[in-house]
């Protein structure tokens, strides 16, 4: 009789066990799933964020593209115009100094986000 009260014991032991890591790894579970969706989220805005940027700087650079053509087009027209090499150096400097002005409003290029560790897939060893 001892032993059977012994064995239900420690197979009731064994139950209450096994049930409380059931119930962590289902808790440990839904935190990673919510860990996950949170940094999915948090760098699907950081990539939105970034994609804006791009486009606004290409936006700019177009623009400055536009003002250095207008700026060598008036500048080549100033030089065929000039009869002092002065002349043709004063517009050759204006027309440095139009690039400069106009490279200058183009915005530094975006660093690309990371993407957190959470939600980079492992690779199986070789």
């Amino acid at each position: 009789m001892n032993r059977t009260r012994t064995a239900t014991a420690a197979l009731l032991i064994t139950g209450f066990a096994l049930a409380s890591t059931t119930t962590s790894f289902a808790a440990d579970t839904a935190a990673t799933k919510a860990e996950r969706v949170a940094a999915r989220a948090a760098f699907q805005a950081q990539m939105d964020a970034f994609n804006a940027a791009a486009e606004a700087r290409h936006t700019a650079a177009d623009a400055a593209h536009a003002t250095i053509d207008a700026a060598r087009a008036t500048a080549k027209a100033a030089v065929a115009a000039a009869t002092t090499p002065d002349q043709k150096a004063a517009a050759k400097a204006a027309l440095e100094a139009a690039r400069n002005a106009a490279k200058a409003t183009v915005p530094a290029k975006p660093v690309k986000p990371v993407k957190p560790a959470i939600l980079v897939k492992a690779k199986p060893a070789a």
